[in-house]
């Protein structure tokens, strides 16, 4: 007799799959998990997609966890609404670090991802760190420019400051030339109006 082309699956594999679990065993598990973690199950299936927990509650407890072990924490950019407006670019930044083990101590048992556990050497995979080195690399091109325009700026104003305090003699003798020349105008006016007040009434008398 030949053997059968297919087993029943509890034949074929030994013990029970993940799967298998009743959800009530799903929702303990997944009730021990940090955000990521549980955030990563949740988009695995359809399944864990309904049934994991990633609200509030849970994000607020990653945060300040990461706060007391003095990780990067991004509290003050998050909000908590939904999972993809929580998840920004720096939220996604540090869990790809986190993913990778890079902010895991290293000593042993210093691992942060499974505590306890010792983190291997070249776990890193060679794209993630040519990504880190372009990533240092743009951050370190956005510093110098603003280096550079903080520089220019001080020059601009050092150079007004130069020209202003080079101008302000001559603009002063400018002024007191000015205020001379209306000053001597003005006596001038009065003198010639003295005169014809003056002139006026002779003229008067003499053409009688």
């Amino acid at each position: 007799m030949q053997p059968p082309t297919s087993l029943p699956r509890s034949a074929m594999t030994p013990g029970v799959l993940f799967l298998d679990l009743p959800p009530e065993i799903h929702m303990q598990i997944a009730s021990f998990l940090s955000y990521p973690d549980a955030l990563a199950l949740k988009h695995t299936s359809r399944h864990f997609y309904n049934m994991v927990y990633t609200g509030v509650h849970l994000k607020v407890n990653w945060l300040v966890e990461r706060f007391e072990r003095k990780l990067e924490c991004p509290m003050e950019k998050c909000s908590f609404r939904t999972d993809e407006v929580f998840c920004n670019d720096r939220v996604r930044r540090i869990m790809e670090r986190r993913r990778w083990h890079l902010e895991c101590r290293r000593v042993p048992g210093g691992c942060w991802v499974i505590e306890g556990q010792t983190c291997r050497r070249g776990l890193i995979p060679s794209w993630f760190k040519r990504n880190r080195v372009q990533e240092r690399i743009d951050h370190a091109g956005i510093w110098v420019r603003e280096a550079v325009i903080v520089a220019l700026i001080a020059i601009l104003i050092k150079i007004f400051c130069i020209l202003f305090t080079w101008a302000l003699p001559w603009l002063t003798i400018g002024l007191i030339h000015e205020s001379l020349a209306e000053s001597s105008g003005m006596e001038l006016l009065q003198s010639m109006h003295v005169l014809v007040l003056e002139t006026i009434p002779q003229w008067a008398m003499f053409q009688r």
